[in-house]
């Protein structure tokens, strides 16, 4: 008894013909994730960078730490729109 057939293995992948996939979609989705990354690692870093530190160093470390997050997260943010664009 043969449960697949050549018909049903074909139904698995339909793209839509409106929608090609292509490899700028690919590489469109890529960018959106590594994006995603950067910013998320740049702010986790401030983050926990700024926890780690002793509560009399807090103060004077917040613009430092503010400006690397805040290029990372830029950075992250405008790979991501690069991305979104390809997709």
């Amino acid at each position: 008894m043969n449960l697949l057939s050549a018909g049903d293995l074909a139904a698995v992948w339909t793209p839509n013909p409106d929608h090609p996939y292509t490899w700028a979609k690919f590489f469109g989705f890529l960018a959106v994730v590594v994006g995603c990354l950067i910013a998320f690692a740049g702010v986790y870093a401030a983050r926990s960078t700024w926890r780690g530190l002793d509560p009399s160093r807090r103060h004077t470390q917040l613009r430092p730490l503010a400006v690397m997050a805040g290029v990372f997260l830029a950075i992250g943010l405008a790979v991501v729109a690069f991305g979104v664009w390809l997709f």
